[in-house]
């Protein structure tokens, strides 16, 4: 059975969805102590920053305009990146082109809120945030285990590559080891022909035909001894991955 994508997809999502940490701002902390109650949702985590050192995100920081420009601008910055890939919520400056300009292009804003919104617009916002948050964060994983699972295939198959170039080598050679036996094996039984043709051409009386039957004969014996000693040669070059040795050619 096919699984079913949609499935799968909310499975992984499942699976690396990030808790909700919100981490609040000054000014936020301020505002969120004159809302009523139920402005965070309630799984979410709550940690004041920047007074106390948050671990790396994702998060999603709850500023308000005033902390944009505010003294702790610059350590809210880096906890704004820290928090990635979770994006700011900031209440209030929807009016100010400025303060638009630099929540969209310093802060990187997801949701910019009314200057003092309802407890329901602050969760709703954060929610939203959130489930933003666990989708980019969700796809960075997926990415991240695709690139490992690329990486472990090309791996497998650079070994398989090589476990197949050893393999025809390996039959390479043993093809090449069972010719030049059988080959090494006729050439004796050819040199052991012409020895004892030339024993017996020592028994006859000797005259110029002799002669001529006695100088072809050990010349044939010096060639097959020659191609010989080159076959073995190249088996043992052979065996030991060497080149074989560059052919010579006896002298006649």
């Amino acid at each position: 059975m096919t699984p079913d994508p949609i499935a799968l997809v909310r499975a992984f999502l499942a699976q690396n969805s990030p808790p909700l940490r919100v981490w609040v701002a000054p000014g936020a902390v301020r505002l969120l102590a004159h809302a009523a109650p139920g402005a965070l949702p309630p799984d979410a985590i709550r940690e004041e920053v920047p007074a106390v050192v948050s671990p790396p995100g994702p998060a999603i920081l709850l500023a308000t305009a005033a902390d944009l420009a505010g003294p702790w601008r610059a350590a809210l910055l880096a906890h704004a990146t820290a928090a990635l890939p979770g994006r700011p919520v900031i209440c209030g400056g929807s009016t100010s082109k400025d303060i638009l300009l630099d929540a969209m292009n310093a802060w990187r804003v997801f949701h910019l809120l009314p200057d003092r919104p309802s407890p329901g617009e602050i969760r709703d916002a954060l929610v939203r945030a959130h489930r933003a948050c666990t989708l980019e964060h969700a796809t960075a994983r997926c990415a991240l285990q695709l690139q490992e699972r690329c990486e472990a295939q090309q791996a497998v198959l650079a070994e398989l590559s090589a476990t197949q170039e050893r393999l025809l080598r390996a039959e390479r050679l043993s093809t090449a080891a069972s010719f030049g036996r059988a080959l090494s094996a006729r050439l004796h039984q050819h040199l052991d022909h012409l020895r004892a043709l030339e024993a017996s051409l020592r028994t006859l009386p000797e005259d110029r035909r002799r002669a001529e039957l006695s100088a072809a004969t050990a010349q044939s014996i010096q060639a097959v001894e020659t191609l010989l000693a080159r076959l073995i040669a190249e088996a043992e070059a052979t065996a030991a991955g060497q080149e074989p040795p560059s052919p010579s050619h006896p002298h006649s």
